[in-house]
């Protein structure tokens, strides 16, 4: 096998293998417009292509070092390993996070589970003390019929849809420059209610301006008496609908918008040809009514997708004694990060 860096004119070949959205060539291209270094790498057998992923580096500010991230890319093995360590140590990294798209294991029941992939055994990894996308997350088979996928909800949920449809509450999409500034203009209010951290406008202007041509993304808008109510973003490779934002007015709950417009997307992502809707993130099947997210979590979890683990989240070190700092630097930053969220809450 031969793993060597790909070029611009072999982006249709590296996509061809790519199954998660920010592992896709675009993806990458929208990176480099937030100041990263990227390097997407194949691997090869008799001169066909059979795996491929990307790798980011970011700069620390004020510092001559970068960190290095592989996110939703393929398993891990050896080569991956020493390629990405080469590169790690042109672009003077202290350290890659990987978080492979492979999950660990399925859960049969609040206490059973099937395991699917082992988790990687490298000795150069550790387990990452912080994890950038949810170990946990559900997963919707949408090749079952329209009525399965119906019985399969929390009949709450199923109840839900009933009375968003009997207020009338319309439902629609709107991938327009129009459709992308009304969704992230609740984004951001919602943030501001919830008080949890996001990416600053300007991030999600430049991923709209960077995918918004490559038929990835999908915006679903919900209105009650001509109001917006909820705002939803989806993203599309190949046999795959992502969900990975999504936005809510306080106003008028009680017509259950939100309920509907997953709904709606649900069907759509069936009716574009997907086998899986992936939820992009959920909690545990521990989770408590105290845990942070849950409320998120819950109404996910009603829509009946199976509730799996992926393999988790490591850190390749590169630079052992720089590595011990950053870690204990970034766990101060990110509880100022949520202090400062919570702050500005009201």
């Amino acid at each position: 096998m031969i793993t060597r860096i790909l070029y611009e004119e072999e982006k249709d070949l590296y996509d061809s293998v790519i199954t998660h959205p920010i592992q896709t060539w675009a993806w990458g291209d929208f990176l480099k417009t937030q100041g990263h270094t990227i390097y997407r790498l194949g691997a090869f057998e008799k001169n066909k292509l059979i795996s491929a992923y990307s790798i980011n580096f970011h700069s620390i500010p004020k510092l001559p070092y970068t960190v290095g991230v592989l996110q939703r890319g393929p398993k891990i093995d050896q080569d991956m390993l020493l390629n990405i360590g080469k590169i790690a140590k042109q672009e003077k990294a202290i350290f890659i996070k990987i978080e492979p798209d492979v999950i660990n294991k399925i859960y049969t029941s609040q206490t059973g589970t099937k395991q699917i992939n082992p988790l990687p055994d490298f000795s150069d990894l550790v387990l990452s003390p912080k994890t950038a996308f949810f170990p946990h997350s559900h997963i919707i088979d949408l090749s079952k019929s329209i009525d399965t996928l119906l019985a399969q909800m929390h009949p709450k949920t199923r109840y839900n849809i009933k009375v968003a449809n009997r207020h009338g509450v319309e439902v629609g999409q709107d991938n327009s420059q129009k459709g992308f500034d009304q969704y992230l203009n609740l984004l951001f209010e919602t943030t501001k209610r919830q008080g949890f951290y996001l990416h600053s406008k300007k991030y999600h202007q430049s991923l709209w301006q960077t995918l918004k041509n490559t038929g990835m993304i999908h915006v679903f808008l919900a209105r009650f008496q001509g109001e917006l109510l909820t705002a939803m973003m989806f993203l599309k490779v190949k046999d795959r609908f992502y969900y990975p934002y999504g936005a809510s007015s306080d106003k008028n709950r009680q017509v259950m918008a939100s309920t509907l417009t997953m709904w709606e997307a649900i069907k759509a992502g069936k009716e574009l040809g997907c086998t899986h809707f992936d939820m992009w993130g959920s909690l545990p099947p521990d989770a408590k009514p105290t845990d942070r997210g849950f409320g998120f979590h819950r109404f996910k979890e009603g829509f009946g997708g199976q509730l799996v683990q992926f393999v988790g989240s490591f850190d390749y070190i590169i630079d052992p004694p720089l590595y011990k700092i950053y870690t204990l630097v970034d766990e101060y930053r990110w509880k100022f990060l949520r202090f400062k969220a919570n702050l500005f809450r009201f």
